[in-house]
């Protein structure tokens, strides 16, 4: 396994964020004034209360029929060893907005629920922005796949240990696993993305 390298990103502002997709996980079909003040207050607020920070490792992989051999776990899944078809190698990551997102959240959901559900919104486009911040930095070093998460199709959520275990995402970002093998803090995201024919390997 390679090096593990920590991303952080201090000007939130600099990732910027589709309204549109706020509305989405809102299930908005169309805007008033209201409501576009309620979002546009809800972005401010989850602005203030990000720390973006990310970790990730390029690491080789071997892929026969629908098993997929990391150097830190083994994978059996039909939909990723088609994400990573033409792949040798993968960046295996994890990004989160931090826990304070979290209590604001959790704050809100007390005094005032309606504004929880938008900062839950804002969290979680912001969150995939983040992402999209990580891939792009990615996509200058090598030619990628779509990223694919644990808990996709068959990609089965218990692989989410190893891959925070290897990351050490516990004491570099502060994310741990419950139980049922969700993360907290909750925006968080980790992903596997595949590297086209990076070793050469892929015929």
């Amino acid at each position: 396994m390679s090096e593990v390298f920590l991303v952080g990103l201090n000007d939130v502002n600099a990732l910027g964020i589709n309204k549109n997709e706020i509305k989405r996980y809102l299930l908005m079909c169309k805007s008033d004034t209201q409501c576009d003040e309620l979002i546009s207050w809800g972005i401010t607020k989850i602005y203030e209360a990000s720390k973006p920070r990310a970790v990730y490792f390029e690491d080789k992989i071997s892929i026969r029929n629908d098993e997929i051999s990391f150097s830190f776990d083994t994978v059996k899944s039909t939909n990723l060893s088609k994400n990573l078809c033409d792949c040798d190698g993968a960046y295996i990551f994890c990004a989160t907005l931090g826990v304070e997102v979290d209590r604001l959240i959790q704050k809100y959901a007390k005094i005032e629920p309606s504004k929880s559900v938008v900062l839950n919104s804002v969290a979680s486009a912001l969150i995939e922005e983040f992402c999209d911040y990580i891939n792009n930095l990615l996509k200058e070093k090598a030619e990628l796949c779509p990223r694919f998460s644990a808990g996709y199709g068959d990609f089965s959520i218990t692989h989410q240990k190893r891959i925070l275990d290897v990351l050490e995402a516990n004491k570099k970002l502060g994310v741990s696993l419950t139980e049922s093998y969700m993360m907290t803090p909750t925006k968080t995201v980790t992903a596997v993305i595949g590297i086209k024919n990076k070793y050469g390997e892929i015929k």
